[in-house]
């Protein structure tokens, strides 16, 4: 492969991944991009890469689960430095293995991957707390914070007054900016319900997770709240609003 297309894959990477060659596909191509920079030329790492195979057998179309997916996003980011990973379903095309599918999967797991991949990249969440060796695929019904949070419930409510950031990225419904929010607002009075309704924090998300001056939860009992949401395919053109502002 000519030297020119390793170097622009800087600018803009869309790296061909299957589910059992990925880890070994990116590092040689990476390594490979490394190795064939002109020398004193300052290495620049890839800024993107898409989880998109070359042929239609991803996402729905193959066994391999959200764990599997997300670990990889994860070794993207953490070994080879990546800015950004991108997801793709599965999408029919005519004249396919019989092997696959026939009609498109639900919107909704690509979607999950990619409220994993943030809360990865923002939130503080690794790949093991985000899915489970009995659940290895993400909930689709729900995000994966609030996914987490019900299976952590020991650790709530959590104290808005108190609680370090890191546990506040945790509560589901505090996005990165409300978060950042609160703590400068706590320094100067305590919180209370009003002040969270100023901020436009969804208040119906979050009160079963916080303790504020003015509000204590019910413990978190039962095998399902009223947050839990049917599943639902999204539309192409009205996505949820955590798709624009990543607030989970």
């Amino acid at each position: 492969m000519p030297k020119k297309y390793w170097k622009n894959l800087s600018e803009a990477a869309v790296i061909p991944v299957l589910p059992n060659e990925a880890p070994a596909c990116v590092s040689r191509m990476i390594t490979r991009s490394k190795a064939q920079q002109t020398e004193g030329e300052e290495w620049r790492p890839l800024r993107n890469a898409a989880l998109r195979p070359r042929r239609p057998e991803h996402a729905d179309a193959t066994p391999a689960n959200n764990s599997a997916i997300l670990a990889q996003a994860s070794s993207l980011y953490g070994e080879h430095k990546l800015r950004r990973v991108y997801y793709s379903a599965f999408s029919p095309i005519l004249d396919a293995s019989s092997k696959l599918p026939l009609q498109a999967p639900s919107l909704v797991r690509e979607h999950r991957l990619y409220q994993a991949d943030w809360l990865m990249r923002f939130y503080g969440f690794d790949v093991a707390e985000l899915t489970t060796p009995a659940e290895p695929d993400l909930p689709l019904g729900i995000d994966p914070k609030l996914a987490w949070a019900l299976r952590h419930r020991e650790q709530f409510p959590v104290n808005i007054n108190k609680a370090a950031r890191e546990m506040l990225l945790r509560v589901p419904g505090l996005g990165v900016k409300n978060v950042d929010r609160i703590l400068q607002v706590r320094r100067w009075h305590e919180l209370r319900l009003a002040d969270l309704t100023r901020l436009r924090v969804p208040m119906k998300k979050t009160l079963p997770f916080i303790i504020a001056a003015d509000h204590t939860p019910h413990l978190l009992e039962g095998a399902r709240l009223p947050l839990v949401r049917r599943e639902k395919q999204l539309e192409l053109f009205a996505p949820e609003p955590s798709v624009f502002s990543g607030q989970l």
